[in-house]
């Protein structure tokens, strides 16, 4: 390859951009190249409708994205990329198993917990989420409305923050009541990011849903591919690295494949334009 591995994630900032740097910098030591990372917070739905896809114009060789981004843009006719058989596993108490995959942390400010002791009781509450598509802080949600023969009127009032880490402090500052979010991004907020944040309670966690997807260029050598894929599935093996890794509650990467996203198919095509913010039923 005569040009630098070119590595792109669209779960920043929700996830550290660290985390990335981490393996970008891994796959520079295992493999001997040189590699660069870009990160883009904004949808990549919207983006490949907008911008030039970097996946088509050599500018991404890997790329991370989560299981909504994944199904949303896999079947886009300009696609040209293809699902890595690996995925990386996260720390969590309910991943016993460590599989791959990751939950809907319900979070609440530690001055509710009296008034608050089961979902229910967040009825007329302040709610945060990032977006309507989001499957761990809408998607999710909704469905557990659902099962309680409830719609978005349960909440007083929900405020789309766009990401999670903005919905974790809007609880943390007590401007909502509760939030969903992302499992990897919490962990993240409280161990890296924010640690003076014990104010903080994981009230439920919703889960596992499917693995972040990881996406390779179709037009990367095979060789290389390979080589790649049998690093990520090493890292647990590399103690030096294990342990930077294990910061970001990282502690391994497992077999993924597109078996895992089928349900997912059905919920992108009867949900996604139903926000949570307003009445779908």
């Amino acid at each position: 390859m005569d040009r630098p591995l070119q590595l792109i994630t669209y779960l920043v900032p929700s996830h550290p951009v660290e985390l990335y740097e981490c393996v970008a910098h891994y796959l520079e030591d295992e493999l001997g190249v040189h590699a660069t990372l870009s990160y883009e917070s904004r949808d990549p739905v919207q983006l490949f409708g907008r911008h030039p896809n970097p996946f088509v114009y050599g500018h991404a060789d890997i790329g991370f994205l989560s299981p909504m981004q994944y199904v949303k843009i896999k079947n886009l006719s300009a696609k040209r990329f293809e699902l890595l058989p690996v995925s990386p596993v996260f720390v969590h108490p309910k991943n016993k198993a460590k599989k791959p995959g990751y939950y809907s942390d319900i979070i609440m400010h530690a001055d509710f917990e009296k008034t608050v002791k089961s979902f229910i009781d967040l009825r007329g509450s302040n709610w945060a989420y990032t977006r309507d598509h989001s499957l761990s802080s809408s998607l999710t949600i909704r469905k557990l409305l659902r099962s309680f023969g409830e719609n978005s009127t349960f909440f007083g009032n929900t405020k789309m923050t766009e990401n999670h880490l903005l919905s974790v402090k809007m609880v943390q500052d007590k401007q909502v009541t509760a939030a969903a979010v992302d499992s990897v991004a919490f962990y993240n907020y409280k161990n890296v990011l924010h640690k003076d944040s014990e104010d903080i309670r994981v009230f439920d966690s919703i889960g596992p849903h499917p693995p972040y997807a990881v996406v390779c260029s179709k037009t990367l050598p095979v060789e290389l591919k390979t080589k790649i894929i049998n690093a990520l599935f090493t890292i647990s093996l590399k103690q030096t690295w294990a342990d930077k890794f294990e910061k970001f509650g990282l502690i391994k990467f497992a077999v993924n494949s597109d078996d895992s996203y089928t349900d997912l198919g059905f919920t992108e095509t009867t949900e996604s334009n139903r926000g949570l913010s307003s009445v779908y039923y």
